[in-house]
């Protein structure tokens, strides 16, 4: 019997964001021997096959964990500790950082995957250490921001993506449109596997009826503060909307504080009644959230494929998305959602308009066709099938 893939896959965090957890219960549930590394937020309970090797946050127990670390590397190789402690020594300006820097490398070393899955290109910048060290396959995933603009506005990012990128093993990409942006970094069109994200079946059983209560609609999004989310167009389509006499109320999730930008265009459009921004929750929250809303507006700048869409789709709720990144290999427009241009509040506040009008019969279609796209291209199944062929191909390199 063959012996299973070791698979380190590396956020930084553990726990990591919503879909590399996702990830991780996928693949782990297919025979693969996954390993994680890096800080330890909260306690997790994963399968046998999840094997967790977290940093200590707390200074104390970083430099036993240091040490412990580094006498386990010694006596297994004292020629690889040497190497290491030379590498970490060259990046480290001060005492903190050498803890921080061997409390990450040592427990790789020391367990050496088949292959390392970089689940965030910019680790490629931030730890170069890591091809000097491993002697394993290296696959990096494509997502979003890291590849479509922070590349753009940091030139030492740029450059390496360009250095590393030509002797990475393979790319798992989200959508095509961010394949083909890696390309232009030096990624090898050939080594790159476009892998759709997933969302749990569950939510395909949720089929809500399409309803308006009144003359009033509900409206939501969700994702992170930040300029790429597009909220501030969105707020000025709630604007058009208000000035048109149209009655709604919009919802916004996201983590984190509050641009000053978006509490001034609330004050400045008199928005404070139709409009509230929340924080963030645990998917099964947002779930139960998203239920309660007629529509999901999605508004970003760039994305690849965001999820919060395909669970949307999923579980029922119509979604409005700008055309960014890779949405439209998941939306087509009033087959199984809406899209209009990017960074145009007018189309927005015009699209929601035509929703709101829209025949009960024709949303229904909608919706259906959506749950059709998520059985067809976003299932668990598909994702672990991607996924077992993709680690197959890069270990019989």
């Amino acid at each position: 019997m063959a012996e299973k893939l070791k698979i380190a896959i590396y956020s930084g965090n553990i726990p990591s964001t919503t879909f590399i957890e996702n990830l991780i219960e996928v693949l782990s549930g297919d025979g693969f021997i996954i390993y994680l590394f890096g800080k330890k937020k909260k306690e997790m309970k994963y399968n046998a096959n999840v094997k967790s090797f977290p940093t200590p946050v707390s200074e104390a127990e970083l430099v036993y964990f240091v040490i412990k670390e580094s006498l386990v590397l010694f006596f297994r190789s004292a020629q690889l500790f040497k190497k290491c402690m030379q590498e970490v020594l060259k990046k480290s300006r001060n005492i903190k950082k050498f803890f921080r820097n061997a409390g990450f490398i040592l427990p790789i070393l020391n367990h050496q995957p088949d292959i390392f899955h970089i689940q965030w290109a910019k680790t490629v910048e931030q730890n170069p250490e890591l091809f000097n060290l491993l002697k394993c396959k290296f696959a990096v995933s494509l997502r979003g921001a890291h590849i479509n603009y922070s590349p753009l506005t940091d030139r030492s990012l740029e450059s390496a993506y360009k250095k590393y990128f030509p002797e990475i093993d393979a790319f798992h990409a989200v959508s095509e449109a961010i394949a083909a942006e890696a390309v232009k970094y030096g990624a090898d069109k050939k080594r790159i596997s476009v892998i759709h994200s997933s969302v749990k079946d569950e939510l395909l059983i949720m089929n809500p009826e399409p309803h308006v209560k009144g003359n009033e609609i509900e409206l939501i999004s969700v994702g992170r503060h930040h300029w790429k989310k597009g909220y501030h167009y969105a707020l000025d389509a709630m604007k058009i909307l208000k000035d048109d006499g149209i009655k709604f109320k919009y919802t916004i999730v996201a983590q984190g504080e509050i641009p000053e930008e978006l509490l001034f265009m609330l004050d400045d459009y008199k928005l404070e009644n139709e409009v509230e921004i929340i924080n963030g929750m645990s998917n099964e929250e947002l779930i139960k959230l998203l239920q309660t809303k007629h529509l999901l507006l999605l508004p970003s700048v760039e994305e690849g494929i965001a999820n919060v869409v395909l669970e949307a789709m999923a579980a029922g709720i119509p979604v409005l998305s700008t055309d960014c990144g890779g949405m439209k290999e998941a939306v087509n427009d009033r087959f199984n959602g809406y899209i209009v241009p990017v960074r145009s509040a007018k189309s927005i506040a015009e699209k929601i308009n035509e929703f709101i009008l829209e025949e009960n019969e024709v949303k229904k279609d909608i919706i259906r066709n959506a749950k059709l796209t998520i059985r067809k291209e976003f299932t668990r199944e598909k994702q672990k099938t991607g996924f077992r062929n993709f680690y197959d191909n890069v270990s019989a390199k």
